[in-house]
């Protein structure tokens, strides 16, 4: 008797009940992109992306705002919102002058988005809401690309309907659900070309590659594994294939000319805005590895628990640190069976396209990490590719088992299937119910700091007028009473105070430290910190001389 072959399972017709699993898993997916979209407190990121729209730049926020001079929190309204005297060639030169790091397309997109359906947080999210509906058609055509087979499509589709990882980046007003979009259609693209080489494939994969490089510069990373991939294929002999790839790639580059310009010409404001990956370093390398282990877990299973500080230093800092780790434990220790199994059995061709794909791009980030310091490596957003290649391997994995002839294997298969999905469900009830998620970096201590000043009369917030913090308080200007106002101080002395303002505070912890060292002798005013339920929050009092 022969022994099975995965590549034929997979090439089955899928069946009705998949079919119709499937496109329920698509509805309950849809639900949670779009449900409660203006719930969650707008963060840091998605200040700046409100800003850039507004077509207002960091200079101008800093002349206008930030310049010593008493205003009320609502006056930061004017760079959270459209301005109808300014256009995409505005928000295009934010980007340029204040952000050069980040490509102008998805920008762009929200820009005019924002035009027809609203500027507010639920609206600008709502793009990303629709752009993560793609990912369906996407990762379906680089299934059939890769394994020739509708079953790991539709196991890939069902697996993304549910995942957390989609489900989050489809509900925040940033690049990285277009990104995601991005690398599955350039991906199937390039397969499309190699299996039937035209002039319009490779036109077609030229222009996504340039798409995927106008979402995001890391675009260029899954380019390198793209072309590590087809030298490997064609044995690293020039042939027509290898002459056709380099011509689309040349041709997706030129496309990105201007913007490889102006990072050039604005190298230093993108390095300023980008050294704290470099700057904060872990001790022990291996917290690297369960950080990876740990966010792994987080694309099929995350409820919000033990949110990762990487400057703290500090792998699990929440009390619900110790459930989290065992499940994480649990489910990393079922991908690495996953991983193996898949191994013995999975396409050569499909196998290396995808180690290549994940790896490539993670080892870039890894590396610097592991020899020069850095936390470049622990950022979600900089993973996807790995991460969308895990899902896909997995999908194939799954297929193969559900679909075996052995009655283990599909016994196996069904109960991983419904484990995922379940703990994808589980996943996506948690964040419905949420204010605040752990990947928005900070978000959580804002929303506390905005409550406990809202309770107070009279109020007046000081702040500096770094990058850091204008984002800060662009945040605070959603959640913060526009009755209370702010004052900019620097770091090395402290205007005269308003006799009026009866509750003072300090929100910015560098600025907090270097004014308490300052006028520790002088003392003029009192530097209280307030620990619960804030951080990093200071209560400014003046002394009464006797």
């Amino acid at each position: 008797m022969n022994p099975e072959k995965p590549s034929t399972i997979v090439k089955q017709i899928p069946p009705i009940w998949l079919k119709i699993l499937v496109i329920f898993l698509i509805g309950l997916g849809i639900f949670f992109r779009f449900a409660h979209l203006g719930q969650k407190a707008i963060w840091y990121d998605e200040a700046f992306t409100s800003l850039a729209i507004s077509g207002h730049t960091v200079s101008e926020v800093r002349q206008e705002v930030f310049n010593e001079r008493i205003i009320p929190v609502a006056a930061l309204d004017k760079y959270q919102h459209l301005n109808p005297d300014r256009g995409i060639d505005d928000t295009v030169r934010y980007l340029i002058t204040s952000d050069p790091q980040h490509p102008p397309l998805y920008y762009a997109m929200v820009r005019l988005w924002a035009q027809v359906f609203g500027d507010s947080p639920a609206r600008l999210r709502s793009l990303s809401a629709a752009i993560g509906l793609l990912i369906f058609q996407s990762v379906y055509w680089l299934c059939l690309e890769l394994f020739e087979s509708p079953i790991v499509g539709w196991v890939a589709i069902a697996l993304m309907a549910v995942s957390p990882l989609e489900i989050f980046f489809a509900q925040e007003a940033r690049q990285y659900g277009l990104w995601m979009v991005t690398i599955l259609v350039c991906s199937a693209a390039l397969l499309r070309s190699i299996r039937r080489e035209t002039f319009l494939n490779w036109a077609i994969y030229a222009l996504t590659l340039a798409v995927g490089l106008y979402t995001h510069l890391f675009t260029a990373l899954v380019a390198m594994a793209h072309g590590i991939y087809v030298a490997s294929q064609q044995r690293f002999r020039f042939n027509k294939t290898l002459a056709n790839y380099i011509l689309g790639t040349t041709v997706g580059l030129f496309l990105f000319l201007p913007w490889i310009f102006v990072l050039i010409t604005h190298i230093s404001t993108a390095q300023q805005l980008t050294s704290h990956f470099s700057f904060y370093k872990l001790d022990n390398p291996f917290n690297l590895i369960a950080i990876f282990m740990t966010h792994i877990t987080r694309i099929f299973f995350d409820i919000n628990f033990s949110a990762y500080k990487p400057w703290r230093n500090e792998l699990f800092w929440e009390t619900s640190h110790t459930y989290y780790s065992v499940m994480a434990g649990i489910f990393s220790l079922v991908l690495i069976i996953l991983v193996y199994f898949s191994s013995k059995e999975r396409l050569n061709r499909a196998s290396l396209f995808l180690i290549l794909l994940g790896a490539v791009p993670s080892l870039c980030l890894l590396l610097p990490d592991l020899i020069a310091g850095g936390i470049r490596s622990t950022n979600v957003r900089y993973q996807m590719p790995l991460y969308l290649s895990i899902q896909i391997a997995l999908a194939y994995v799954l297929g193969v088992y559900i679909f075996s002839e052995k009655h283990w294997k599909q016994k196996v298969g069904q109960c991983l299937m419904v484990g995922f999905l379940l703990a994808g469900l589980v996943s996506d009830v948690s964040f419905f119910k949420a204010d605040t998620w752990w990947l928005q970096e900070g978000s959580q201590p804002l929303v506390t700091t905005a409550k406990y000043i809202n309770k107070f009369e009279n109020t007046l917030l000081l702040s500096s007028n770094d990058f850091y913090n204008i984002g800060n308080m662009l945040t605070l200007s959603h959640l913060l009473n526009s009755k209370i106002n702010l004052l900019t101080v620097q770091r090395d002395h402290l205007p005269l105070l308003p006799q009026e303002a009866s509750n003072i505070f300090l929100n910015d912890s560098t600025i907090g430290k270097n004014l308490i060292g300052r006028f520790k002798e002088d003392k003029t005013y009192s530097f209280r910190l307030i620990d619960e339920p804030v951080t990093e929050l200071w209560k400014v009092e003046k002394i009464q001389k006797k």
